[in-house]
């Protein structure tokens, strides 16, 4: 169980019986104040989330500048573990992480984290963000070791997929296989569509989809990671942050209102997160964790990536590019650009089919394609082993625009070629292969 969640020592003993009525009376007190405080289920009865006061204030007018939030040393408390004059922070997530929401790039709440932290704790924060749109965990939990190439060594990584899901335990199992830094969960939140997320009493309806919430509670709990829970901390100010009056307040209303969390809700994200991984910085740390952490299962990994244009393969484990995985079978596959880059990332069909097939055998048990795909007219793919059926894939998802769908092979191919074949592509249909993953 993450050390985060454990009850703090002496915060709700039992009172040594008492006879004076002072003691008795404040007893009592104590005990109506646990009924009515709003806590998440999810954290025991006597660990409810401090408040950051001046970073729950009233939203400022439509245009204004955020005001700057008053340091939170008063009650965060000095760590006994030294927080290093030079820390590197590496964030993982979707579309609000890449900065969706926000009407400036500064008001992007990993850039609020960093502001908060180094105003915490006087450090020099270099912050490594790999926020991608529409994307789950499973994309950045192929060939791991890649996103660590030229950056400096990270301190702590960061992961915030409590929107997007996948499978986070296996991107952690990634991370701790490629580095010795922590990793911490950021749980943050949608109200998308709003209808759903509407409920004024039941914390776990005010964020994300249960099983994507599931995939990140099952990390925390294998790997003994602290996850730092941002609806509990919002709602004691805000209530239901998807109420009609709180909605406006902390998200986006552009478009997809309730999707992305706007100037006000990022920036207090960030500081929350800073402040929470001050206030745990010695249980984040602690040698004791890791070494009572399980180790993640040892994989053999072959992967091809949209990112690698050009590059050929440089060992096990690397990444390569997707263009050299595949050879088109026929005509109406080409490798193109994606739109608003001037390289070319993706295998794409055109019309129903056509095969892609790999250059050379494979061998796997599991695997992972990504493909992209807009779900204006979502397509279907078959994917074969030889001449075997492994799977057909539907690419179909319930946002609107571009998508990288992780569509996970439980199948083994040992000695065969894979192909994946467009069934029903189309020229308003695109079908789009932009990365392999392979384990064995």
């Amino acid at each position: 169980m993450p050390a985060s969640l454990d009850r703090p020592p002496g915060l709700c003993g039992d009172f040594a019986r008492n006879t004076s009525a002072v003691v008795g009376l404040l007893a009592l007190l104590l005990g109506l104040s646990i009924l009515v405080l709003p806590l998440s289920p999810l954290y025991p009865a006597c660990n409810s989330q401090q408040i950051l006061g001046s970073a729950l204030t009233t939203p400022a007018a439509a245009g204004a500048a955020a005001p700057a939030a008053a340091p939170a040393t008063a009650w965060l408390g000095a760590p006994s573990r030294a927080i290093p004059p030079n820390v590197t922070v590496m964030v993982f997530g979707g579309s609000t992480t890449f900065g969706r929401g926000v009407s400036d790039p500064a008001n992007k709440w990993v850039e609020s984290f960093r502001r908060a932290f180094e105003r915490l704790t006087g450090s020099n924060v270099t912050l490594v963000n790999r926020g991608r749109g529409a994307t789950t965990a499973d994309y950045f939990a192929s060939c791991f070791s890649r996103y660590l190439n030229g950056q400096p060594t990270p301190t702590v990584f960061l992961l915030e997929f409590a929107i997007n899901g996948g499978n986070v335990t296996r991107l952690v199992e990634s991370m701790l296989r490629s580095s010795d830094a922590p990793v911490v969960l950021v749980r943050q939140m949608a109200c998308y569509p709003a209808i759903r997320y509407s409920s004024a009493t039941d914390l776990d309806a005010r964020v994300s989809w249960p099983e994507q919430r599931e995939e990140q509670r099952t990390a925390a709990y294998v790997y003994r990671l602290h996850e730092f829970d941002f609806v509990s901390h919002v709602v004691p100010r805000y209530g239901s942050p998807c109420s009609a009056d709180s909605l406006p307040k902390l998200f986006q209303v552009h478009e997809a209102p309730g999707q992305h969390l706007g100037d006000l809700g990022q920036r207090l994200l960030g500081e929350f997160v800073a402040s929470e991984l001050v206030r745990n910085w010695d249980e984040v740390f602690d040698p004791a964790r890791r070494a009572a952490t399980p180790h993640p299962p040892a994989f053999k990994e072959t992967c091809f990536y949209a990112d690698e244009v050009g590059s050929a393969c440089a060992g096990e484990g690397a990444a390569c590019s997707i263009e050299n995985a595949f050879a088109p079978d026929g005509e109406g596959w080409s490798f193109v650009a994606k739109a608003g880059r001037k390289d070319k990332v993706c295998w794409q069909a055109d019309r129903p089919g056509v095969r892609l097939t790999t250059v050379d055998p494979v061998e796997f048990f599991e695997a992972t394609i990504y493909a992209e795909f807009t779900d204006r007219n979502p397509s279907t793919m078959e994917l074969f082993c030889g001449n075997q059926l492994l799977k057909e894939i539907h690419l179909k998802h319930g946002m609107r625009g571009s998508m990288v769908k992780a569509a996970a092979l439980h199948a083994a191919c040992s000695g065969q070629k894979l192909t994946v074949v467009s069934k029903d592509a189309a020229p308003d249909q695109l079908l789009r292969v932009c990365g392999i993953s392979m384990f064995s």
